[in-house]
């Protein structure tokens, strides 16, 4: 499954409207699925793949059934420096806990990434990170 996973997110262009009509669909079926191995394959592919590659692996992990697995992935994600990945990231971290992932243990890491983030947000990405920011606990 790996693989196949791999695959299509491999073949996803900038403004793609194939991948977010169906590609996504078939890419979360296929993440559904995974082994214990390919999750520790996954663990290791997103750190060598290229920035679209991630985000759309990010935008996938939000649908995860695994959301533990979900969240260590995204917070790999999260801290390799391209904007546009960890923004993606953070998206899904936020999409998780509206699914009930207790984030309050993460919360420092958390807040370190949004703050980084913040600087450059656009209103869209400035509210998804004031939605984000709420759900964590206060200082």
């Amino acid at each position: 499954m790996l693989n196949q996973y791999d695959a299509m997110l491999n073949g996803v262009r900038e403004c793609d409207d194939y991948w977010s009509d169906v590609g996504m669909s078939g890419a979360i079926e296929f993440l559904q699925s995974f082994s214990d191995e390919e999750w520790a394959g996954l663990k290791q592919l997103v750190k060598e793949r290229p920035a679209l590659w991630q985000v759309s692996c990010a935008e996938t992990l939000s649908e995860s059934a695994d959301k533990e697995r979900s969240f260590d992935l995204l917070a790999t994600l999260m801290m390799i420096g391209n904007d546009d990945v960890t923004v993606a990231a953070l998206d899904s971290i936020n999409a998780l806990a509206c699914d009930g992932l207790d984030i309050t243990g993460k919360a420092t890491q958390l807040r370190s990434a949004i703050g980084k983030t913040q600087s450059n947000a656009g209103a869209a990405v400035a509210r998804m990170l004031a939605a984000l920011e709420e759900k964590l606990p206060s200082l």
